[in-house]
């Protein structure tokens, strides 16, 4: 993989956008490579958590706008606007395989995430970010609409509609402290403790819910965050309560907790 990283460190996976010259911007390369990577996830099981997070100084700063000519069409063999517009479908899909995949996503957010940067962290499941986190919807500064790539649909869920319409219409940069305060960031942690913070949580998850139970627990999350009914979300829980209960890693959970000791998961 040329624009992206990523190594597995026991049942976590660490996920680096690295063009850091650019500050990690989306190149035709890095869509494919990106969505590429989260297809890969969809059975990887033995990765339970991802942590996703910029090289040097940003986290990313959206669509590469000054990506030349070399990079060619996303779409051969068609006209401007199919391409521009099989390119906006594609991009727009990264988010849509970012909630479908498995695996808790927790966005380190080392620096800027504005643009599709900033459509990336909300689409993970948590955000922690450091003093330098700065985040911006600027859209509409370049003359297009407000809203790309789920920003208007995950936002609002994140911060509400009020703030979501302060953020896309007046494209501002909002800092840490305000995303924090917001609801933007779960955390603010020094940047040198960025990446060992977001471990500690990602253990966390692993070592108190079986394998299953924590792939459950994020779908019906995210179906329930689309706006299902009440009655359909129930009955997603309803399912994922009986399948996970009757699996072996259910009765190791609770001979665990009888026995006072760590539970050892096996997945089955």
């Amino acid at each position: 993989m040329e624009t992206i990283d990523y190594e597995v460190r026991g049942q976590i996976g660490y996920l680096t956008l690295r063009r850091p010259e650019r500050l990690n911007a989306i190149s035709h390369e890095m869509l494919r490579e990106l969505r590429q990577f989260f297809d890969d996830r969809h059975r990887d099981y033995p990765t339970r958590v991802i942590i996703v997070t910029g090289a040097g100084r940003g986290f990313c700063a959206g669509l590469d706008l000054k990506a030349g000519p070399e990079q060619g069409n996303w779409q051969p063999n068609v006209g401007p606007i199919q391409n521009s517009y099989t390119f906006q479908e594609d991009i727009a899909e990264l988010v849509i395989k970012m909630r479908r995949c498995p695996q808790p996503i927790i966005a380190a957010v080392n620096g800027p995430a504005t643009g599709g940067g900033l459509s990336i962290a909300i689409a993970s499941d948590m955000r922690i970010g450091t003093e330098n986190a700065r985040f911006a919807c600027s859209f509409l500064n370049l003359g297009l609409s407000g809203c790309d790539v789920g920003s208007s649909y995950h936002l609002p869920k994140l911060i509400g509609a009020s703030w979501s319409a302060d953020m896309i219409y007046s494209g501002r940069i909002v800092d840490s402290a305000e995303a924090k305060e917001i609801g933007l960031l779960n955390r603010i942690v020094p940047q040198e403790d960025l990446i060992a913070t977001c471990t500690k949580i990602a253990e966390g998850w692993i070592a108190r819910s079986s394998p299953m139970g924590l792939r459950l627990s994020k779908e019906v999350l995210n179906e329930t965050v689309t706006g299902v009914s009440m009655e359909n979300a129930l009955k997603l829980e309803n399912r994922n309560q009986i399948l996970a209960g009757a699996t072996a890693d259910s009765t190791e959970s609770r001979s665990a907790w009888a026995e006072k000791r760590d539970p050892v998961w096996r997945d089955h």
